[in-house]
């Protein structure tokens, strides 16, 4: 994850401007929009609606059997979450860095601390493998380290100090409690916010 670069409503835009298939329908009563949803279900079994926030919903065809509803309910968390790739798709970066962002602000970080800045790298790890949490100082913090040069011992000092000078979580002591609380409210806002699947489908 880049730093300075574009924003991530600038990229969402990009990657939405990349896929420009549309299909654009028009009924103007219940019986047409019945029909025309009746005609896609039967043609594909599923259908996703976008709602006004950009928050995707599904609707599967359960006519096709409990079987095939729950195959198609795995597959589409499992293709949401995860790219073909098996790492976490573009667009689903650009909404976690957006959550932890909101969070951040939340609980009062000051961005021009560097501390603060490792945690917003740490919190995006976190996302995609929550249980780096079991293993903080062995595990996590040596990731970052391409990205901010400095011992596994300096970077919690930083996240210390920023912990500190935060609004609400100044009085905690333990970073590993902090990383979890802030962690779980990532997973809590792309979901909230985007309707999209989150990392607490893993154990940590």
């Amino acid at each position: 994850m880049a730093y300075g670069m574009k924003t991530v409503e600038e990229r969402l835009a990009i990657i939405r401007r990349k896929n420009n298939e549309y299909g654009i329908y028009i009924a103007c009563d219940d019986r047409s929009i019945l029909k025309c949803v009746n005609a896609m279900l039967l043609n594909s079994g599923i259908l996703g609606l976008a709602d006004t926030e950009g928050k995707m919903h599904y609707l599967i065809d359960g006519r096709r059997g409990g079987d095939y509803v729950l195959d198609r309910v795995k597959e589409k968390v499992l293709t949401l979450h995860e790219s073909p790739s098996g790492k976490t798709s573009e667009v689903e970066d650009a909404y976690v860095e957006h959550a932890i962002s909101s969070v951040i602000e939340k609980y009062g970080f000051s961005e021009s601390l560097t501390g603060t800045q490792i945690l917003r790298k740490l919190l995006f790890l976190l996302y995609k493998d929550p249980g780096l949490l079991r293993s903080v100082a062995k595990r996590l913090y040596p990731l970052v380290v391409p990205d901010f040069p400095m011992t596994p011992s300096q970077v919690e000092r930083n996240l210390r100090y920023a912990i500190k000078k935060s609004t609400k979580l100044k009085e905690e002591t333990k970073v590993t409690f902090v990383l979890r609380k802030l962690l779980d409210q990532t997973m809590e806002e792309v979901l909230r916010k985007y309707g999209r699947p989150h990392s607490t489908m893993r154990r940590y």
